[in-house]
């Protein structure tokens, strides 16, 4: 089954989330009485058009939207929109060169951490409070396989 995932650069969060605080703070100072807009309503108006070009411009550079392939050999990622300025690739993984799957800590974002038998660990940061994905439904075949293949007799995983 295909699981359609959106996925998180805490890079790319980051940094614009610093160029929006600069940025902010030069609204803020628009918007005091004594010093900027005078017209309130020129003044919201601006906060909510500042407010949509925050929002496309998380859209555009911090969420990459990916397709998870899962079935009981491998496991394969194909991004469909890749983070800006990043370098993202497709990933083709066999369950063999899976040693463990877990969450990793990280208070704003299901950090999905995959430890491979190599030394290396893959990390997928997803933001689960605003992103409507598959991501949720992705998860329990991901373990639940992980956890078949473990528990055979004579794995490569033990």
């Amino acid at each position: 089954m295909i699981y359609k995932v959106k996925l998180v650069s805490q890079t790319n969060a980051l940094v614009l989330i610093m160029t929006l605080i600069v940025l902010g703070l030069g609204g803020v100072w628009l918007l005091l009485p004594s010093h900027g807009l005078q017209n309130e309503a020129l003044a919201i108006l601006l906060v909510s058009v500042m407010a949509i070009i925050v929002y496309v411009l998380w859209q555009i550079f911090v969420t990459g939207r990916t397709e998870w392939t899962i079935d009981d050999k491998e496991i394969n990622v194909v991004w469909t929109k890749k983070f800006i300025l990043s370098n993202c690739k497709d990933i083709y993984l066999k369950w063999s060169e899976i040693e463990s799957i877990s969450r990793g800590f990280d208070p704003h974002y299901y950090n999905l951490k995959i430890k491979l038998t190599s030394g290396d660990t893959m990390r997928f940061f997803h933001d689960s409070m605003t992103t409507r994905d598959d991501f949720e439904e992705m998860l329990y075949p991901l373990y639940q396989i992980l956890n078949k293949i473990k528990t055979q007799p004579g794995n490569k995983l033990s």
